[in-house]
């Protein structure tokens, strides 16, 4: 089986280092504070929250996960934050009992095949509204006053935004500022919209909770990390040829795993050792599996767009600037922040620090060298 790990939550000995920021994350919870982490995509930031739940967990701590990417309207939420949190008790009726005081819900409890009892609920209303949601953005605290403590995980935070209609923003927040017994932690992968969303005054959630922003993994423990992953089929890896792994995908930790599972597959059954050849040509065969994808991707784009990204591919620091401008040809920095705010939006790039990247570093060499 491939050692290393991409398409799923990190887990067991996939998941590696962040023993410093899953302990910041566990303490920051245990202490009745919220928490808000955010980083760019594929930086480890689910594998690293269910890592602190497992800790949470074992210290007797109830912990809800919600992913805001199913979210389209109030009726989504409800059901998606209804089934979360149905998951974390292990007496159905209990939560069935509670909700039978909104009198918008029909909370049921029924038994499968094999005799275990799982719980539903229907809205009688035609139209999810927001007294409903407050009702229900309650119910964490009602667990919690039963004598456990209850953390509320909602991954992709930034997808609230979808509501804004119904300033569910606001009234969130004014939810979960009265809540005792509950805390919450909100995860977001489009860095700048969590940032306005927490930093700026005029927002609901500002200065609402301790914030932590991820980094990029250590150099040592990755190699420590691949040395040890491809040692178990004999593989050997130097460690100039992690660091060129390492490189290739600007130290990703997704990305990381994924050109080492190419390189493993690649090897396998005889190989004995990874070389820097061998990564260039795995580097090649991803580009061309996602090549088509990536050309689709670069097309729909507006011109203005694909230049500013084709100058983000090559450099990404001091963008806004008039020599940069002067450089790449590209309009007026007005209209460079407007073509970065889309390609932020969308996904396809991302800051860190000072310095924007193309945030898949295969989809960046991939332009590089179709369209330079």
């Amino acid at each position: 089986m491939n050692p290393f790990t991409y398409d799923s939550i990190a887990s067991g000995d996939s998941f590696y280092d962040r023993k410093d920021e899953t302990q910041r994350v566990v303490q920051t919870l245990l202490g009745g504070n919220n928490m808000v982490l955010f980083a760019p995509r594929r930086y480890g930031k689910t594998s690293l929250v269910y890592k602190a739940m497992e800790q949470l967990s074992a210290l007797g701590v109830d912990c809800v996960y919600m992913d805001w990417m199913p979210v389209y309207s109030l009726e989504s939420f409800a059901e998606q934050y209804l089934k979360a949190l149905s998951k974390k008790q292990t007496i159905p009726e209990w939560i069935a009992s509670h909700l039978s005081s909104i009198t918008s819900l029909r909370p049921t409890v029924s038994f499968d095949t094999m005799g275990k009892p799982t719980f539903s609920v229907d809205f009688t209303e035609q139209k999810v509204t927001t007294a409903t949601i407050a009702d229900i953005l309650d119910i964490p605290e009602q667990m919690a006053s039963s004598g456990r403590r209850v953390v509320v995980v909602m991954d992709e935070f930034q997808e609230v935004m979808k509501l804004s209609k119904y300033n569910m923003e606001a009234l969130l927040r004014s939810k979960i500022q009265l809540h005792k017994h509950a805390n919450y932690l909100f995860l977001g992968s489009k860095t700048h919209l969590m940032q306005n969303m927490f930093m700026r005054h005029s927002r609901p959630f500002y200065q609402s909770a301790s914030t932590m922003q991820l980094s990029l993994l250590p150099e040592q423990d990755t190699t420590r990390f691949l040395q040890e992953r491809f040692g178990k089929d004999g593989i050997g890896i130097r460690q100039e040829e992690c660091l060129y792994i390492m490189k290739q995908v600007d130290n990703i930790p997704y990305y990381i795993q994924l050109l080492s599972a190419e390189v493993w597959q690649a090897l396998m059954p005889n190989g004995k050792e990874v070389t820097r050849e061998l990564i260039d040509t795995c580097c090649r065969q991803v580009i061309r599996l996602k090549q088509d994808y990536y050309y689709e991707l670069f097309s729909r784009l507006a011109g203005t767009h694909k230049k500013v990204l084709l100058a983000i591919a090559k450099r990404g620091k001091n963008i806004f600037s008039a020599e940069y401008i002067r450089e790449h040809r590209l309009v007026a920095a007005s209209t460079v922040q407007k073509a970065v705010r889309l390609l932020q939006d969308e996904g396809i790039v991302d800051k860190e620090q000072d310095t924007y990247f193309v945030a898949d570093p295969f989809f960046r060499r991939y332009l590089l060298q179709t369209y330079e």
